[in-house]
């Protein structure tokens, strides 16, 4: 982050929450209660999207680790590439299958929504 002005640093990390929060919960708010199964693609969407929320914000952390040198800075536009960087490459981490989250959630996601229609059914 830069040292210089952490004020810009927190508010490009809230707008960046805010932006992915607003994402996956506009996902997940379409994704209907009745809808079961693995193959529902409302959900396996969600999954992958929730993935991906999941695999950004590990990235951020994992860049937070290395130690800048200083020697060449970015600034704040590098800061915003590399969060926007962060967000697209988990992107397409989860379309590629990722880290195998999404169909762990999948699995329970759609078990769920099963077991709540099959008691319904009585």
């Amino acid at each position: 982050m830069d040292d210089k002005n952490p004020l810009a640093s927190v508010a490009a990390f809230h707008f960046n929450q805010h932006y992915l929060n607003q994402q996956l919960g506009n996902r997940f708010k379409s994704v209907k209660p009745s809808a079961t199964g693995q193959g529902d693609p409302q959900l396996q969407a969600a999954c992958r999207d929730m993935e991906s929320l999941f695999l950004s914000y590990l990235l951020k952390e994992m860049r937070a680790t290395i130690n800048k040198s200083g020697f060449i800075s970015g600034g704040k536009a590098e800061e915003i590439f590399t969060s926007l960087l962060d967000v697209e490459l988990s992107k397409k981490m989860s379309a590629v299958g990722g880290i195998g989250l999404s169909s762990i959630l999948l699995k329970q996601l759609a078990g769920q929504s099963e077991k709540k229609d099959s008691s319904d059914a009585k």
